[in-house]
């Protein structure tokens, strides 16, 4: 499924997650498989978001306020829909970004979701990178 590398106590740590099912995922780490049981199970009315059209009307629906805090001068959050590795990043503290652009790509269930920017300005912080694991509403970019 996918590859990271972890740094712990200055001891570097090849990670593979070869497969999920649950709250239980079998891992192989620097060679030696394990069976892990995670904290937190992933919701099942979440998991029927799988396609990018299907987040981006859940993300309208959600988030409505989002255009009066570009006004109001508060930091727009773009949050992770659900849990997944970001693929790509697309932007840097300083861009300049307009409603409706891509700003990273997230995956989540083995799809590629396109997270867009909800409201246009300039990126103040950008929290993830590329191969980042992230959780449920996770902040990755600010805009503000």
């Amino acid at each position: 499924m996918k590859d990271f590398k972890f740094r712990i106590n200055g001891n570097q740590y090849n990670v593979e997650v070869l497969e999920i099912e649950g709250s239980m995922a079998k891992i192989e780490v620097n060679g030696t498989v394990y069976d892990v049981e995670m904290q937190r199970d992933i919701p099942k009315a979440k998991s029927v978001v799988t396609s990018a059209p299907a987040y981006a009307r859940q993300a309208k629906e959600t988030r409505p306020a989002s255009a009066p805090a570009e006004t109001s001068g508060k930091a727009a959050e773009i949050k992770a829909p659900l849990p997944g590795v970001i693929i790509q990043v697309l932007v840097r503290q300083g861009d300049e970004v307009k409603p409706g652009q891509t700003v990273c790509t997230l995956e989540t269930m083995k799809m590629e979701n396109a997270i867009k920017a909800e409201t246009g300005g300039k990126v103040s912080a950008v929290n993830v990178s590329q191969g980042q694991s992230v959780q449920q509403d996770e902040v990755l970019v600010v805009i503000g």
